[in-house]
């Protein structure tokens, strides 16, 4: 009995070592890892502002960079790809090296689009004037204004003489006009047109037709065709090009009215010249430019006149039939 119970106090010793010295390899390997996470730690990419970025501009490849970072210090809504954050306008202003949230992001309007000093202003056209839906944003086109002129002569005695509302001007054969000034006295005054004449110039028909280049070197903005819906989504690709069958892109907010437009950057006097083109009587058309062709043209404009004098254009002449009566 004495034997068997020193064998069991010797085998619950040898136990208890061998359990100890689990422990003590158990914790030196926990130990360990512990050590080599606080030596390593984990890095994680985000998209930051590779210059001081002014608010309102909208961000390109060169705007950003990609920078590693340490996990713990990753801001909530940090954007991690370029793809997050390249066509979008910031809502204030960034320092270079500063990360770049969802919240400082949103979508650009037109007015991003615009450069400085300049406006937008909607032009209707046609499928004509829209090249039978061939332009497209960013192209850059002229437009041409036809109209006809009606020459009312002032007579330079005007206020002495009487308007009569079915002959114009009441005849007056007491009326002796003074002539014109540094010319002899039986001189007559020039017809209207010619130099030194005065006279009214009116819109409306008959009239001698005109047509002239007006507006110059104009760049697209957007193509919108019938109803096409606006849309504040830059990813949208329903942004109404002015041929087939408009789309209505994502993310729509209004509807506009069953007309083709073009929408037109131009300085403020262009916007004047297109504003009075529209609201008076005559018609526009609208050329489109060759690529990286900005240069500004200087013509003459054409008339009958011209097209007689410069193009050869032929001129019908009376013609006396033979017999019948004289």
């Amino acid at each position: 009995m004495r034997k068997s119970g020193r064998l069991f106090i010797l085998l619950g010793v040898a136990l208890a070592l061998v359990a100890a010295l689990l422990g003590v390899v158990a914790f030196s390997g926990v130990l360990g890892e512990t050590q080599d996470d606080g030596a390593e730690p984990t890095k994680a990419n985000v998209v930051v502002a590779a210059r001081d970025i002014p608010a309102n501009t909208v961000l390109s490849e060169d705007d950003i960079e990609i920078a590693e970072v340490d996990a713990t210090g990753v801001a909530p809504g940090s954007a991690t790809a370029p793809a997050q954050v390249v066509g979008m306008a910031v809502s204030g202003n960034l320092v270079k090296g500063q990360q770049i949230l969802s919240a400082n992001l949103l979508a650009p309007g037109l007015t991003f689009d615009l450069a400085e000093g300049h406006r937008a202003i909607a032009l209707p056209v046609d499928r004509i004037n829209a090249l039978g839906g061939m332009i497209r944003p960013d192209d850059r086109i002229d437009i041409i204004y036809s109209i006809r002129i009606n020459l009312t002569r002032v007579v330079p005695s005007e206020p002495m003489e009487v308007r009569d509302t079915t002959e114009g001007y009441a005849r007056d054969d007491t009326l002796v006009l003074q002539p014109p000034p540094g010319v002899a006295g039986d001189a007559t005054y020039p017809y209207p047109g010619e130099p030194g004449s005065r006279f009214l110039v009116e819109d409306n028909a008959p009239g001698n037709p005109v047509t002239k280049v007006v507006v110059q070197n104009v760049r697209v903005l957007r193509v919108i065709a019938g109803d096409t819906t606006v849309s504040s989504d830059p990813t949208a690709t329903g942004n109404g090009e002015a041929s087939g069958t408009p789309t209505a892109p994502q993310g729509a907010a209004e509807k506009l009215p069953n007309a083709d437009l073009l929408v037109l950057e131009v300085d403020p006097q262009q916007a004047e010249v297109i504003k009075f083109l529209m609201d008076n009587d005559g018609q526009y058309q609208v050329v489109l430019r060759p690529k990286d062709d900005a240069g500004e043209v200087t013509t003459n404009g054409v008339t009958y006149e011209q097209l007689v004098t410069e193009y050869g254009l032929p001129v019908p002449k009376t013609v006396r039939l033979p017999g019948g009566g004289q």
